[in-house]
């Protein structure tokens, strides 16, 4: 069998095929990068068509890196797919904890929605991932309409389903003239922790001058 086996030689190919199948021209040079590492994550070219950017965010998501902001996300499972080596901090998740396992039981909702009435102190000019919850986004933009949390500063809203998942990303686009929070999304049912982390890692790269 003939194939590629140097690792080097993979890499490279990989970020050369993704340019070379990917209209990525009427995006910045930042936005490229969070496409590209999107992209390599489903191996669909397409999928750049349906990543939606707020003006500022990639901005905002850098500003916050900086600042050693806090970081939060929807579910345990993303921590496993993000590239430690560029962390400044751990981010934080409290879907597991045993006081947020009782609160959900308690008020019947989901434990991603206690999770998150739980980011309260720390949401201010954060980061917050959804690669798993689309009703923990719901419940974000729930607060903050009601004006009971902090605004972060850019939101990665990138669950997949069924339920909840078109709406909370539509209401995400709608408000951001009211609520003024970045955010980098990916259209419609799309999505997953894959998803949630390729972005992640592609900030955390941009932030330290690496660019594919």
């Amino acid at each position: 069998m003939q194939y590629v086996r140097d690792p080097d030689k993979i890499e490279g190919q990989i970020w050369d095929c993704i340019r070379e199948l990917s209209e990525l021209e009427s995006f910045t040079a930042d936005q490229q990068q969070i496409l590209l590492y999107l992209i390599r994550a489903c191996g669909e070219p397409s999928l750049a068509q349906r990543v939606k950017f707020s003006p500022h965010a990639i901005e905002a998501g850098k500003r916050s890196i900086k600042k050693y902001a806090y970081m939060l996300y929807d579910h345990d499972t993303l921590s496993g797919n993000i590239d430690s080596k560029l962390l400044n901090q751990e981010p934080l998740c409290f879907i597991n904890k045993s006081s947020v396992i009782s609160m959900a039981k308690s008020t019947k909702q989901t434990r991603a929605m206690t999770a998150v009435d739980l980011w309260k102190p720390y949401l201010k000019n954060s980061i917050v991932v959804f690669g798993y919850s689309s009703t923990a986004l719901c419940r974000l933009l729930e607060l903050l309409k009601a004006e009971e949390a902090e605004k972060p500063a850019l939101i990665i809203a990138m669950p997949s389903g069924f339920v909840n998942t078109e709406y909370g990303k539509e209401v995400l686009q709608e408000s951001y003239d009211e609520l003024g929070v970045e955010y980098i999304l990916i259209e419609g049912r799309w999505g997953g922790i894959m998803f949630a982390a390729a972005t992640v890692n592609a900030l955390l790269s941009i932030q330290q001058g690496i660019y594919r």
